[in-house]
């Protein structure tokens, strides 16, 4: 008796789906790839058969991604990512392990990464090598960019916290972190006693912009509590924006903890006691689901937990 075989996809196919994705329609990736429309065609004919579904719907505005399409491109992407990988194991400048990593885990977390990876490369007679590239950028993009297999790591955060990221992704807590309130240290307006968060919507601030997590945690604490209004006069990208501007205006803002105790360690500005505190939210590790068991990626998790409890010791 002869038992028939399920056809699989293979690389080429993978590959041309991750290529029709970027590109936007097949006649646009096969000039990329250098290959015909027509055997481009057939190669997604085929993925298509082979997994059941349609990937992409054709239009005059080119292939466009169905809705289980997108799933199977986003694992088109990370298979392709993982063979780079395999590719790499035996290159003598090993594998790239690509990482995105928000402002305040630049600051907390990647100082003492950065020596644990040097100090395992050096230590450690390995056959497995590797590389590390950091992108520093904010926790929405780095989600992004998860998602469209462009970092195979991220440390991030959600407004949710981890049921925001979804069910694709494992998310790992590395340590929590609450923003505190600021002023200039030359401020003589706040002195140490505490003040109501109501007492402060009277004030000027430089807050993070709309569509960054520090903004969107903040203002849905805000409407939790059913503060007034803040008033805020400029908004900023970045907390080293809100400490340089801070540290010369009478303006208020909010900046991470272990941040604003550096700073004030410094007398750059000083930390407004208030009531309530505003809230921790938590700094994740997140990846695919489908590289726990990576050989390379497996033990640089490892190293990122070993540099978040390092951190964790200075803050």
């Amino acid at each position: 008796m002869t038992i028939s075989k399920k056809k699989q996809l293979q690389r080429r196919h993978i590959e041309a789906i991750a290529s029709i994705a970027d590109h936007g329609s097949v006649h646009r990736s096969a000039t990329h790839l250098g290959t015909s429309q027509p055997a481009l065609s057939r190669l997604l004919a085929e993925a298509e058969s082979t997994l059941g579904t349609r990937i992409f719907e054709r239009s005059v505005r080119g292939s466009i991604a169905t809705m289980r399409g997108r799933a199977i491109i986003n694992q088109a992407r990370f298979l392709l990512s993982s063979l780079g990988r395999l590719d790499n194991i035996v290159d003598t400048l090993g594998s790239t392990i690509r990482l995105g990593c928000i402002p305040r885990a630049m600051h907390s977390v990647m100082p003492h990464l950065l020596n644990r990876v040097h100090s395992d490369q050096t230590a450690h007679d390995t056959s497995i090598k590797w590389k590390l590239m950091v992108i520093e950028d904010s926790s929405t993009q780095l989600l992004t960019d998860l998602e469209s297999e462009k970092l195979d790591f991220a440390i991030m955060r959600h407004v949710a916290g981890a049921a925001g990221i979804g069910t694709d992704y494992v998310t790992e807590r590395l340590y929590d972190e609450r923003p505190l309130i600021i002023c200039s240290a030359t401020n003589t307006t706040f002195t140490d006693k505490t003040y109501t968060l109501e007492q402060l919507t009277k004030r000027e601030w430089i807050l993070p912009s709309l569509g960054t997590t520090s903004r969107a945690v903040l203002d849905r604490f805000w409407r939790e509590n059913e503060l007034p209004p803040i008033k805020s006069v400029i908004e900023t990208r970045t907390f080293e924006s809100n400490l340089a501007l801070v540290a010369k205006t009478s303006f208020i803002s909010i900046v991470p903890e272990s941040i604003a105790r550096h700073y004030g360690s410094l007398n750059l500005i000083k930390i407004i006691d208030v009531y309530p505190a505003l809230p921790p939210s938590t700094v994740m590790l997140v990846f695919n689901q489908a590289i726990i068991d990576d050989a390379v990626c497996q033990p640089f998790r490892t190293l990122v937990h070993a540099a978040a409890r390092d951190a964790l010791v200075e803050m």
